[in-house]
């Protein structure tokens, strides 16, 4: 998912320990238990939140989203960094996430001003359907690596690693979609070496989209293959 922590400022982020709610000093979090960490302080703003994106209020017009037939859902301005890109940093990637929480809670997450990550898309398991949380111009605090934060776009997909039952046909479909749309916006070229996961990351702990994220399907739906 992405990680919590970053630093606005332009620069390396902070890692999951430098947060002050890792835990044990030196013993990598749980990106579950910083997750739980941050709907706890975000609980009361998130109940009004829910009420909004489940009655449909949420929903935005074609003009505020970079992707037709995604739902804006903002995330809060503390979590990603305002920007003009391609004109400000070029965008050539793309970073394949997988949530350690399910869809609504982790849109709930992006909206919580503590939480200081987002990213830029989530994928619904069930039906594929997509929020986009931060404008594609904008820099979503996603990666944990400054630099490559700049530079791509970050898709959160909900579930687990450790349980491919949540890579379903339709989130496969929807993300592949997505994906392909923005590699022809921004000339990305549609190979593993510019989509790739949050484990490929400079400096990052984490290990998703896991083991059960299938790359050679994912990849040739891209191309359309």
């Amino acid at each position: 998912m992405a990680r919590a922590g970053e630093h606005q400022a332009p620069g390396p982020a902070r890692s999951l320990t430098d947060t002050g709610t890792a835990g044990t000093p030196g013993a990598p979090p749980t990106r579950r238990s910083l997750l739980r960490g941050g709907l706890a302080f975000g609980a009361a703003a998130a109940v009004g939140v829910t009420a909004d994106l489940t009655s449909g209020i949420g929903r935005a017009s074609a003009a505020t989203v970079d992707y037709p037939g995604a739902t804006w859902a903002p995330a809060s301005t503390s979590n990603y960094t305002a920007a003009n890109r391609p004109s400000t940093y070029p965008i050539n990637m793309v970073v394949i996430h997988v949530t350690q929480e399910t869809f609504t809670d982790t849109i709930r997450l992006f909206q919580d001003p503590s939480h200081a990550a987002a990213a830029h898309y989530v994928v619904r398991s069930g039906d594929g359907a997509i929020d986009q949380c931060v404008r594609e111009h904008d820099v979503a605090w996603h990666a944990g690596n400054w630099d490559y934060n700049t530079r791509s776009i970050g898709i959160e997909h909900e579930g687990w690693v450790d349980q491919p039952a949540y890579f379903t046909t339709a989130m496969y479909h929807a993300s592949a979609a997505l994906t392909r749309e923005i590699c022809l916006k921004y000339a990305i070229p549609m190979d593993r070496n510019h989509i790739i996961g949050h484990v490929q990351v400079p400096g990052t702990d984490h290990t998703d989209p896991g083991p059960y994220w299938d790359w050679v399907r994912y990849i040739r739906l891209v191309n359309g293959t």
